[in-house]
């Protein structure tokens, strides 16, 4: 058998060894395969990218860097991974000095026409992530006894902080520190001694940088201030208030809501007082009291059109025999002009619609016992309520779609929240049990949704709280509330500090509890009033007068 004939062709020439100076020409010359892809096509590549490896890129090439900070790109990756087109908690009135605007209240926010959308996203994990920075705004002052100190007042407006003395004095003072750090003071001098009770902000629209402040102080006295929110320090009053007659229904004013001209006041009996500021001067035009509602409490107010406003109250009430529940209330109030198109009144209060006074109100419990014949269905009902009773409430705060309510230890020595909760709850006796029930903890919060359907229809339903769960985590019982937006902070008597997603209910824990005595005892006094109030980028604490502020725009 003959043996296949080879081709005649050449052979093929042998592999060339390439050099690494050819292949760093030949890299340098031709471009890569994905360099080569247009910026549109790039962009769809990173949109399905993590937040984590968005930042990868960005360190990967300058080209990559500009792509990959693309403010489109990052507000996609914002929505859907916090589902809103703004920052959560934003307390509106001014602007910030670093250009990013803080816009209006929930509820009657503006879309703007630019967002730092990646530095969104920054502040927003770091709210998920607890990841802040703290510093100390007022430190602790040795030597006060604590009969001298109350619960210290904090408002954040934009950049300012806003904190008042818990001193008594002739002449209380409020702290305002701006944005360099620089502390401006405003005095309220009084012919009593007195303290702040309470502070507010005009929710209404600024007008050439200048926002509205109202103290009020344990003698029942108020006044406004206008605060220049670039130079706190030409602040000047626009108006002072003195009661004709000084009684438990007139003060001290415990909550305060102002949206000008309209004032709205709480007093510790429960008594609500509708003030009308238009002509600069107050005119008292309505007030209304409460036997069945008691503090600790909150208020919400916004406006639901241009003729009308809505407050909601969230507040502790009684039941029997000695235990408590949280219930909310909603008032629509006429706004400084009637209006035809104003809804009828369908409460006894105000039968035709005079400027600022109530048009309607309705009412919601967390514990209600139905009307007639109860079925099973309506007494297993009954019982699940029962068993979320507590012996006394440490706060209750509400944004208008959530209520939260936070039970106080009751073997605790320190009533930190409110100043009005021991002599408003009753003590208990030695003989009863520790809880209400085996569902009741000192540590755990109590969430509920709030829903207030229009009363304009025929076929709507009433107002409704309903249970939706249980806030667990936090270790410690809890002295104080702050609420907003769907985002609630929980500031326990240990120092502990979780903040909660309501929506998703989710919670994160921001600092640690203090398991050890400070050297300045700032958190280990017993008995100390403790208060916390938060916005989109901060929160803030007091102890006392003990200040602490912690940023989460880093």
């Amino acid at each position: 058998m003959s043996k296949h004939r080879l081709s005649p062709a050449p052979l093929p020439p042998s592999k060339k060894i390439h050099l690494s100076s050819e292949i760093s020409q030949s890299s340098s010359t031709s471009p890569t395969s994905f360099e080569s892809l247009s910026d549109e096509l790039v962009l769809c590549v990173f949109a399905r990218l993590s937040f984590a490896d968005l930042c990868a890129c960005q360190a990967t090439s300058g080209n990559w860097y500009r792509l990959a900070t693309d403010n489109e790109l990052w507000r996609n990756l914002y929505l859907r991974n916090f589902g809103r087109p703004r920052l959560r908690g934003a307390r509106g009135f001014v602007g910030r000095t670093d250009g990013r605007e803080v816009k209006s209240l929930p509820g009657r926010a503006k879309v703007e026409d630019h967002k730092d959308w990646k530095w969104m996203f920054r502040i927003s994990s770091n709210w998920k992530n607890g990841r802040c920075a703290m510093d100390d705004l007022r430190p602790f002052v040795q030597g006060l006894g604590m009969d001298t100190l109350k619960q210290s007042r904090m408002l954040l407006a934009g950049s300012l902080t806003i904190t008042a003395t818990s001193r008594s004095s002739s002449c209380p003072l409020i702290y305002v520190q701006d944005v360099a750090g620089e502390e401006h003071t405003l005095a309220c001098p009084t012919t009593h001694i007195a303290h702040v009770t309470a502070l507010a902000l005009d929710q209404s629209a600024p007008l050439s940088g200048h926002i509205r402040l109202i103290s009020f102080l344990s003698s029942g006295d108020f006044r406004v201030f206008s605060v220049d929110h670039n130079h706190p320090a030409s602040s000047s009053t626009e108006l002072s208030y003195t009661p004709s007659r000084r009684s438990s229904r007139v003060c001290p004013i415990i909550q305060a809501v102002y949206h000008h001209p309209l004032l709205i006041t709480l007093s510790e009996a429960f008594t609500l007082s509708i003030y009308d500021l238009s002509s600069g001067c107050a005119v008292l035009t309505q007030t209304l009291s409460s036997f069945t509602s008691f503090p600790p409490t909150s208020l919400v107010l916004s406006t639901t059109s241009a003729a009308t406003y809505k407050l909601v109250l969230a507040y502790a009430i009684p039941v029997y025999p000695a235990h408590w529940s949280v219930g909310a209330t909603e008032l629509i109030i006429a706004g400084p002009s009637t209006n035809p198109e104003l809804p009828r009144s369908s409460s006894f209060l105000a039968p035709t619609h005079t400027p600022m006074t109530i048009i309607s109100t309705r009412t919601a419990r967390a514990l209600d016992v139905p009307q007639g014949w109860v079925d099973e269905k309506k007494l297993r009902v009954m019982r699940e309520q029962w068993s979320r009773k507590v012996f006394r409430v440490a706060d209750t705060q509400t944004d208008g779609k959530f209520v939260v309510l936070a039970p106080e230890d009751t073997h605790s020595e320190s009533h930190g929240s409110m100043p009005s909760s021991p002599s408003s709850t009753p003590s208990l006796s030695s003989s009863s049990p520790p809880y209400a029930s085996s569902l009741y903890s000192p540590t755990n919060l109590q969430l509920y949704r709030l829903s207030l359907p229009s009363s304009t229809s025929v076929s709507s339903s009433g107002p409704k709280l309903s249970f939706v769960r249980t806030l667990h985590g936090q270790m410690g019982p809890i002295a104080a509330l702050a609420l907003s937006d769907g985002r609630c902070v929980s500031f326990g008597v240990n120092g502990s500090i979780w903040v909660w997603d309501l929506e998703s209910t989710t919670g994160t824990e921001v600092a640690a509890p203090m398991t050890e005595k400070l050297s300045d005892g700032a958190l280990a006094l017993t008995g100390a009033k403790r208060s916390v109030t938060f916005d989109e980028r901060r929160i803030v604490t007091a102890v006392n007068d003990h200040v602490v502020e912690r940023r989460f725009d880093i």
